[in-house]
């Protein structure tokens, strides 16, 4: 059976950050990082399982691993967890309290125990997973890699094949219900916006309690990202906004209101026509500016992410937190007409305050697989760049 390299985005809030949690439409783009999977099959009945990015390497023998039988529905998920399929897989990965490896380890074998063929299991495989994304940041690192583990495990399997009957759509969507098995075996009760941005890149809107929805004629911006190395904790932050909320209601509802209008102007933007594309950047640079003062004003910010700010505009640049707030990132929009030296020396001044720095874009493709003709090792895999995977020209998204 041939190898696959699959891949998918991380996310990242463009716009609507706190609002959304009050009922207000928020945006959201899938990041020009990505999280990148390795598999292929074996012949000594084992999984072997290397995520380098939180430092698992281990291996099973396939026919211990807890398999689920034929559900109702199939091929797409049960509606509710098999908590008792989560329990004997938590005994049998047997990693404690380590709580990155674990989740990541069980989510993989919840998704194996349902979706594994006896074709598969009369083999084995590998099952490598790097990021470029840092864990952690608020910008989807644990959905993309989901979305990675469940592409590759349904084009595995033969899920995706051509026999399915399956459309491209269905396909997306296939991956999307999967990875979202995965995102609540790691977060409990995901909203569903990371996998989903993940799974069909570009950008969405959404709205609590509503479907999520492509934002249509979005184009692809490119961006700096700022990593503060702030931690951020996003429960203390949606509490403090919760706290300002009750006090001062009449207050904060029309901010939140703004912030909703934000996002509809984004929209409103991309869906003009006729506008060119360097006054699109200039309006859109002017939500970044607005959105940030709202978020700043609910207390949200912090002089990390003001720092940021006050050396990119320095520079003639537009930049606002993203996710959370309280640390965490910052998005620095970087227009068409920015010169490589400006970012250079943004760059530059910015990692001298001990921040991370990305050149990234939002709006690129979501998932994706590669089929090689010949098979790789693990060591390969990981020793290929960036670069490797973003120059190959023959990759298949779910678009």
């Amino acid at each position: 059976m041939p190898t696959y390299f699959t891949s998918s985005p991380g996310k990242v809030i463009l716009f609507g950050e706190h609002a959304v949690v009050y009922g207000k439409v928020a945006t959201a783009g899938s990041l020009g990082l990505r999280s990148y999977a390795l598999v292929q099959t074996r012949e000594d009945k084992k999984i072997e399982v290397n995520l380098p990015n939180v430092q698992l390497a281990r291996s099973w023998n396939i026919n211990d691993v807890p398999r689920q039988a034929r559900w109702e529905g199939y091929p797409y998920p049960p509606q509710s967890m098999n908590t008792d399929l989560l329990d004997q897989l938590t005994k049998f990965v047997d990693l404690g309290n380590q709580t990155n490896r674990s989740q990541a380890a069980i989510a993989l074998l919840y998704l194996h125990s349902f979706l594994t063929t006896d074709e598969t299991l009369a083999l084995g495989y590998d099952f490598v997973v790097r990021s470029n994304l840092p864990v952690g940041a608020g910008l989807g690192s644990s959905a993309s890699y989901s979305v990675c583990v469940a592409t590759a495990l349904l084009q595995l399997n033969g899920y995706l094949s051509a026999g399915t009957g399956l459309d491209v759509a269905a396909q997306r969507d296939l991956v999307n219900q999967w990875a979202f098995q995965a995102e609540r075996v790691i977060h409990g009760n995901p909203s569903g916006i990371d996998n989903t941005v993940s799974t069909l890149g570009g950008a969405v809107m959404f709205k609590k309690g509503e479907k999520i929805e492509p934002l249509p004629g979005f184009q692809s911006l490119r961006f700096l990202l700022t990593n503060t190395r702030v931690p951020r904790e996003t429960q203390v932050q949606v509490a403090n906004v919760r706290k300002l909320h009750d006090k001062f209601p009449t207050v904060v509802n029309p901010m939140l209101d703004a912030i909703n209008e934000i996002s509809n102007s984004c929209k409103d933007i991309f869906s003009q026509d006729g506008l060119d594309r360097s006054h699109l950047l200039t309006r859109f640079g002017e939500l970044v500016d607005v959105n940030h003062g709202l978020l700043a004003a609910l207390g949200v910010s912090h002089p990390s992410l003001e720092k940021v700010r006050e050396i990119s505009s320095k520079l003639g640049l537009k930049s606002k937190l993203t996710g959370a707030g309280g640390g965490g990132c910052a998005l620095t929009l970087i227009r068409d007409d920015v010169t490589p030296e400006t970012v250079a020396v943004v760059k530059q001044l910015l990692e001298a305050e001990g921040f991370q720095c990305m050149e990234t874009s939002v709006g690129g493709p979501g998932a994706g697989i590669l089929t090689l003709t010949h098979p790789t090792t693990i060591a390969e895999f990981l020793a290929h760049d960036k670069t490797y995977f973003d120059t190959t020209q023959n990759w298949t998204y779910f678009v």
